[in-house]
C-alpha cells in the first residue's frame, strides 16, 4: 500500500499550485485593505489639522478682539500725551 513517488509528486504540485492561488488573493486582500487604512488615516489626519486650523482661528479671533477696547483699537498711544 505504498504510495508511488510519482503519486506524491502529482499531489504536492496540486498541493502547492493551491496554495500559490491562495496566497496570491491574500496578497491582494492585503494590499485593498492597506490601501483603505491609508485613505482612511488621510481623511483622519486631515480632520485633526482643520480642527486645529479652526482653534487656532478662533482663538486668533478671540486675542483680535480683546485689542479693541471701548469700540476702538489700541494704539500704544493715550489721548492724554497729545496734549503734552
Amino acid at each position: 500500500m505504498a504510495l508511488e513517488n510519482a503519486e506524491v509528486l502529482s499531489e504536492l504540485k496540486e498541493r502547492y499550485t493551491t496554495i500559490v492561488e491562495q496566497l496570491n488573493e491574500l496578497s491582494n486582500t492585503r494590499l485593498k485593505i492597506q490601501g483603505a487604512i491609508d485613505v482612511l488615516q488621510q481623511i483622519e489626519d486631515s480632520k485633526v489639522a482643520d480642527a486645529e486650523a479652526q482653534a487656532a482661528t478662533k482663538s486668533e479671533v478671540v486675542v483680535g478682539e480683546s485689542d479693541v477696547v471701548d469700540g476702538e483699537p489700541s494704539d500704544g498711544t493715550d489721548s492724554s500725551d497729545s496734549d503734552s
